[in-house]
């Protein structure tokens, strides 16, 4: 029985995915508010401050955009690390993605 519940474990991690994380830090969201603010809100669990490359993806006029921060973000941080006026973008949540990050000082 208990090989039977460990394939089927098996089996449905790759359909249901494992969150991946890179490093220390993490976008949290990507949320354009009603005024067309684009907020990146991130996370990072270090003891040291991390500069990041993180794009948010948003939706302008029936296209996706999306726009790059680099971003100073201080140790054990959480909260918006970033902000773009996107002047038309549609509001709502959107997907984030860190290219790179490293320790800074």
């Amino acid at each position: 029985m208990k090989a039977r519940l460990f394939m089927l474990i098996a089996l449905a991690v790759p359909v249901m995915g494992i969150p991946k994380s890179s490093g220390p830090v993490r976008i949290l969201s990507c949320v354009v508010s009603r005024a067309g603010l684009l907020e990146a809100e991130v996370e990072n669990t270090s003891d040291a401050t991390q500069i990041c490359n993180l794009r948010c993806d948003y939706t302008l006029e029936e296209t996706t955009s999306s726009h790059w921060f680099e971003v100073s973000i201080p140790a054990r941080f959480s909260g918006i690390a970033g902000q773009f006026d996107t002047s038309r973008g549609r509001p709502g949540s959107y997907p984030g993605h860190i290219d790179s990050c490293r320790a800074y000082g």
